[in-house]
């Protein structure tokens, strides 16, 4: 079967190839979000530094500053858990917006080789 250029199919072969780019986007979204839940990295969503927290020993008593360490923690955590969520969330995006436009586009093809 020889490809034809014309503008009809220009358009729909990277349209299809455009959305099927967005939904392995979407699709390694997913995979690093579950893999970010199962291995928790909590590090990169500290609001705080704990240097912080070791200037105030100067000022504040240190139960004071642990409490402040163990409610910082527990933000970390919160905003890690809320990242999951809306990175999972984007991903789905991604693909349920995508995966429509790739499969009308796709098979729309055939269909334009069969009229011309």
């Amino acid at each position: 079967m020889k490809l034809k250029w014309d503008l009809e199919h220009v358009y729909f072969y990277l349209v299809s190839f455009a959305a099927l780019i967005l939904i392995i986007i979407g699709a390694v979204n997913i995979t690093r979000t579950a893999i970010n839940y199962v291995i928790p990295v909590y590090d990169d969503y500290r609001p705080f530094a704990y240097e912080d927290l070791t200037q105030w020993e100067e000022k504040f008593s240190p139960e004071f500053v642990a409490k402040e360490q163990d409610r910082y923690d527990a933000i970390a955590k919160d905003n890690f858990s809320r990242s999951l969520i809306r990175d999972l969330v984007g991903g789905f995006a991604f693909i349920v917006i995508a995966l429509p436009v790739y499969l009308y586009h796709w098979r729309k093809i055939p269909k334009l080789e069969a009229t011309s």
